[in-house]
């Protein structure tokens, strides 16, 4: 058989056991909704963002110049190299140490637990593009909890770069922290959605696994087309309900009975 046969033969398959699509779609959309209502947590986020400057400490450049363009070169080149190290800062935030310092801060602040490993799974950092800005995200279970973390960083994040630099370049906080009123959507839309197209793929992979692999023959033409061999005749097939000879054997018994009877 070639591959155009074989094609045909899948998508006639697909079209014939449809219902058996529509019930696995619907299952998996029914799946995806039970998991998202019942194992999947409730999240709050907080963000801080914050702007990253070079400081000339010399103040050789700058304000105090009387050349207006070396002004500007100068800070053009400040700009160019916050963005350049901004990866750097970032992955000094990222440090174990840094987590410690955090958390130490927070405990001190609150008298609380907090533990590096608790400030790491919470916090993440991320460059704005073509910017000398950062925006630190954090994420948990708790609105307060969230807003209590976002909020040291705000004190904690510019004095450890200050001290990590030797304060060549410092940050200040453009947009603070504050606390979200509600969770992060769930995402039953998406969820749901990606439910239903699993269980529609793995009822298709199911039927046409098993149309590829049936090795029956179930018509003339198949069997002239596998296997090259002439069909001579074929006998037909006779629901045993309505076969003819059934019936007309009944309506014999019928009348002999009804003879002897008569007699």
């Amino acid at each position: 058989m070639n591959i155009d046969a074989n094609v045909q033969k899948i998508l006639f398959a697909l079209m014939r056991r449809w219902k058996l699509l529509a019930i696995f779609l619907i299952i998996g959309v029914l799946l995806g909704y039970v998991y998202t209502a019942h194992f999947t947590t409730l999240t709050y986020s907080s963000n801080v963002l914050y702007l990253a400057q070079a400081v000339d400490s010399r103040d050789e450049m700058g304000e105090n110049s009387n050349d207006n363009n070396t002004a500007r070169i100068s800070n053009t080149s400040k700009m160019n190299y916050v963005q350049h190290m901004m990866q750097t800062y970032i992955q000094i935030m990222s440090t174990n140490q840094f987590y410690e310092t955090v958390a130490d801060d927070l405990n001190k602040q609150y008298g609380s637990g907090y533990t590096a490993g608790t400030i790491q799974g919470a916090m993440s950092i991320e460059a704005v593009e073509d910017t000398a800005m950062f925006k630190v995200t954090v994420t948990t279970d708790e609105s307060l909890k969230s807003y209590n973390i976002a909020h040291q960083l705000e004190t904690t994040i510019p004095r450890y770069m200050k001290e990590k630099n030797d304060g060549l370049v410092k940050a200040t906080v453009e947009d603070k922290a504050v606390k979200s009123g509600a969770s992060e959507s769930l995402g039953y839309p998406k969820k749901c959605a990606l439910g239903g197209v699993i269980g529609l793929l793995l009822a298709g992979a199911y039927v046409v696994l098993r149309t590829l692999f049936d090795v029956r023959v179930r018509s003339g033409d198949e069997l002239t087309d596998k296997y090259n061999i002439p069909v001579l005749g074929s006998i037909p097939s006779f629901d045993a309900k309505s076969s003819p000879i059934q019936t007309m054997t009944m309506n014999n018994n019928h009348n002999n009975k009804k003879k002897g009877e008569d007699a």
